[in-house]
């Protein structure tokens, strides 16, 4: 990650810590939001004004009031999505694999020691696993977290990871390495396994995962090397030589 050797804003930052506290814990009070960030409570109070007045945040309808997000966020992530060029061309290429498969399939992304969902595509099935855009999972146990990690050096894996005792032995991510494709079972929900395989750049770096999610009953090891070479393949038409 490039460093920008400027000074930066104190306030801006406390300002993004407190929308995601707020997005993790709403609708949530002053009093509580200070003794969750460890912040002065007339500094959160400030910080909440300024939120309030810039349409980020609104009153959730008590008094003392408590704080929810307003549809700016959504507005905001929107456009995020709709930007993002990988997740337009991983559209039609999750509904393709959905409909060989019947179950969910999402896109994701490393950031910030997460997996963050980019895209989903809602499985056929009337039980299916259920994913939403803003999801995050723990890259050491699910499945896109491991199969980006079967591309990175140990070193890396550890600086991203915030559970270093989860990581898989280097053996491990080899083995997932070497097949091409990851599987986890209960990282995304309960009952559910998911299998990944990993979009690679030009240079044969990870820039995100696709993954295919569905009840434990029905996605089982019967259907991993299916599963798997599907994922492959969806993975190679959305990589960098494409």
């Amino acid at each position: 990650m490039s460093q920008i050797s400027v000074k930066t804003i104190s306030g801006l930052t406390r300002g993004l810590h407190v929308i995601e506290a707020i997005a993790a814990h709403q609708p949530i009070g002053l009093t509580a939001l200070a003794r969750l960030l460890d912040i002065d409570k007339s500094a959160m109070q400030r910080t909440l004004a300024t939120l309030h007045e810039s349409q980020w945040i609104r009153p959730a309808g008590e008094a003392p009031p408590r704080w929810e997000l307003s549809t700016r966020c959504v507005v905001v992530a929107g456009q995020v999505y709709n930007g993002s060029s990988l997740t337009a061309r991983a559209q039609p290429v999750m509904t393709e694999l959905r409909d060989a498969t019947g179950e969910s399939v999402h896109l994701a992304v490393a950031e910030n020691k997460h997996m963050i969902v980019l895209g989903v595509v809602d499985g056929n099935q009337m039980v299916r696993t259920a994913l939403k855009v803003g999801q995050v999972h723990a890259p050491e146990t699910s499945a896109s977290g491991r199969v980006i990690h079967a591309y990175l050096t140990q070193q890396e894996r550890e600086n991203g990871s915030s559970e270093t005792h989860l990581l898989l032995s280097p053996e491990e991510y080899q083995e997932i390495r070497s097949r091409g494709w990851s599987v986890s079972a209960g990282a995304v929900q309960q009952g559910s396994t998911s299998l990944a395989a990993a979009i690679l750049d030009v240079s044969g770096s990870p820039l995100g995962a696709v993954v295919i999610s569905g009840p434990e009953t029905r996605v089982t090891e019967d259907h991993f090397d299916r599963f798997g070479e599907l994922l492959r393949a969806a993975a190679d038409q959305l990589g960098g030589t494409h």
